[in-house]
């Protein structure tokens, strides 16, 4: 073996492990900062308000977990299958999924909302809400209140819960 060869293979065999164990770190900088860009994004309620509702229209549990921050989000919603409890954000894409399965979503449209000029304070907003049951056929209607809070600069739905 020449020289120069066994130079090259000693430097890549420190150079390897090096770079290997910056890796994760590297991803996980990397998986921070879209984190912080997707919640920079959103910082007017408003828009918060009407992505929820949009995606609640489409029955797009995707996009309803996307405006959940990182804390867990109080839910207590007729149709999730659960009594109210405490969700992180995969488990609310799961309990809706499974709800829009179940209920076919004939309405859902915001009608009020409170404290969108106190920025310091929770926001939070009603909804309409009108499903069928895909089993029974049976229609019923009621309200859903969607609270946000901060997290950093961003809206995060903080709880959401229905009445009738």
């Amino acid at each position: 073996m020449t020289r120069e060869r066994l130079i090259r293979l000693t430097a890549a065999s420190i150079a390897i492990p090096v770079l290997l164990a910056a890796a994760p770190a590297f991803s996980q900088e990397k998986r921070e900062i879209k984190k912080e860009e997707r919640s920079v994004k959103v910082q007017d309620p408003l828009k918060v308000f009407k992505g929820i509702e949009r995606a609640w229209k489409k029955e797009n549990a995707d996009g309803i977990a996307s405006y959940v921050g990182n804390g867990r989000v109080h839910l207590d919603v007729r149709g999730i299958g659960k009594k109210g409890g405490y969700y992180s954000r995969s488990q609310v894409k799961y309990l809706f999924r499974d709800m829009f399965k179940v209920d076919d979503q004939l309405k859902f449209e915001f009608v009020k909302f409170h404290n969108l000029e106190k920025p310091d304070r929770k926001v939070y907003g009603i909804a309409y809400r009108s499903c069928k049951n895909n089993r029974s056929g049976k229609v019923f209607q009621d309200k859903v209140y969607v609270t946000l809070g901060r997290e950093g600069p961003a809206w995060v739905v903080a709880e959401i819960k229905t009445t009738r």
